[in-house]
């Protein structure tokens, strides 16, 4: 056989390989059997694994996966809890905030827009940019999650955020991703950050309000009444971190994605958010607006994955195990088995959303839009009797879109570009690629403000 002839052989095999390696790489096979995948991932959310259950079995099977987090916070709220009393406590306390019937979304934005502003308008930033006559970097995430922080502590405990210190929101978000990757790191390891509860303490977070005190900053006023209301850090943190850690992820990956990765979605952005935040809160115009949250909670779910434990932990248990692999936790002598429902995948497979699942395409929820598997994948607040308050009334859906807006606007591609360091190689999207959505693998992305 000539030499030419074999080349040319070789030089088609290997030129298939690779073509299948991409397509497989881009367009993973589906499940053998999609639809009973689909009804095992949401069977695990919703508890129906565990068969009939009663309400403190689900509380036991949800708890025992998350006592890392007591470890790091202290904290005592539904996510953590075996509780009745503790859970209906909890659930009561954050529907009267999430229900308050004076929200105004306008103050809201208008208060993450200023908060913005004025991060880029520092004396530091305009000392940079006169000694150095160079383009101005905001680390992103630190904004991001400082500017959320600010406006939950403002509608949940009506804090004055503009007299909030920088430096104080900054200690607090910070310890918080930190605590956050120690307790996945060595769960049994982590202890409470001081720094943490000192920063808080200084905030003065009273049960419904947070009053600031003329002679140290933030504190509390009235006296002793009031020093009987102030919430202890681990109480205030119980009610703070489930809006305020399912929030910034995905405002920040939502504006990156719409207004600096993906160029298509720019416009289409710029569109939906044209009557934000006006809209917001009447049913009749905010319907466009509002698919941009749903598209970015479809990316980017607040959790990636619902951890549950097996039945076996249960008193009643008959050890009926479910085929998923024993790990021992550092909570119990006795090996316990983990179950997770894999939400970022149910949101995001190309054999349920098609060959663009990465792509951001609000328009996916428009109406009628949705096919049956993709409505039932698509459960970005979980589903059943557990399902997250913040779906009532469309409040996580108003408060993201408040807050993608806000940063939409204050940082356009117009008035800068995202450096996103080396964990995106390529400045722009590219279809069957999708950003770094791990915590610690947003640090390096900086807002560069032009000259």
């Amino acid at each position: 056989m000539p030499h030419s002839t074999v080349s040319i052989m070789l030089f088609t095999l290997t030129f298939l390989l690779c073509l299948y390696l991409v397509i497989r790489y881009y367009h993973p096979p589906p499940p053998k059997d999609l639809e009973k995948w689909i009804k095992t991932q949401l069977d695990i959310a919703n508890f129906k694994y565990a068969g009939t259950t009663t309400i403190e079995e689900r509380l036991l099977l949800r708890a025992a996966e998350n006592r890392r987090l007591c470890a790091a916070f202290g904290i005592d709220n539904s996510l953590t809890t075996e509780s009745l009393a503790t859970h209906k406590r909890f659930l009561n306390a954050v529907s009267r905030i999430l229900n308050r019937t004076d929200r105004r979304w306008t103050d809201l934005y208008h208060l993450a827009e200023r908060l913005i502003n004025a991060r880029l308008s520092t004396d530091r930033q305009r000392e940079c940019l006169r000694r150095t006559n160079d383009n101005c970097r905001v680390r992103l995430p630190e904004l991001a999650r400082c500017v959320v922080l600010a406006v939950v502590l403002h509608d949940s405990f009506g804090l004055d955020a503009a007299r909030i210190p920088w430096d104080y929101l900054m200690v607090i978000t910070r310890e918080i991703n930190e605590q956050w990757l120690r307790s996945k790191r060595a769960p049994h390891k982590v202890v409470k950050s001081e720094l943490l509860n000192a920063t808080i303490r200084r905030l003065g977070v009273i049960r419904g309000v947070a009053v600031t005190s003329s002679s140290s900053g933030l504190g509390h006023d009235g006296g002793d009444d009031n020093r009987e209301k102030i919430l202890s850090p681990e109480e205030a943190l119980g009610l703070l971190m489930p809006q305020y850690e399912t929030l910034w992820r995905v405002v920040l990956l939502t504006f990156v994605t719409a207004f600096h990765y993906q160029p298509e979605a720019y416009r289409d952005a710029k569109r939906r958010m044209a009557d934000v935040p006006g809209c917001l809160g009447d049913p009749q115009r905010e319907g466009e607006a509002l698919k941009l949250a749903k598209e970015g909670l479809r990316l980017y779910p607040s959790n990636k994955h619902l951890y549950r434990s097996s039945t076996a932990i249960l008193p009643t248990s008959e050890a009926a195990q479910s085929p998923v692999t024993a790990e021992k936790t550092p909570y119990s002598p006795e090996p316990t088995r983990t179950l997770s429902a894999d939400i970022s995948t149910l949101h995001r497979h190309p054999s349920i959303w098609g060959a663009d699942a990465l792509a951001f395409r609000p328009s996916r929820f428009d109406d009628a839009a949705l096919t049956p598997l993709q409505r039932a994948a698509y459960v970005p607040f979980s589903l059943g009797k557990h399902q997250c308050p913040a779906k009532r009334g469309a409040f996580g859906e108003r408060m993201i879109v408040t807050l993608v807006a806000a940063l939409g606007r204050c940082l356009d591609s117009d008035r800068g570009h995202v450096d996103f360091g080396r964990q995106v190689p390529d400045m722009f999207w590219r279809p069957g690629e999708g950003l770094p959505t791990g915590r610690d693998e947003m640090e390096e992305w900086v807002y560069v403000v032009w000259a």
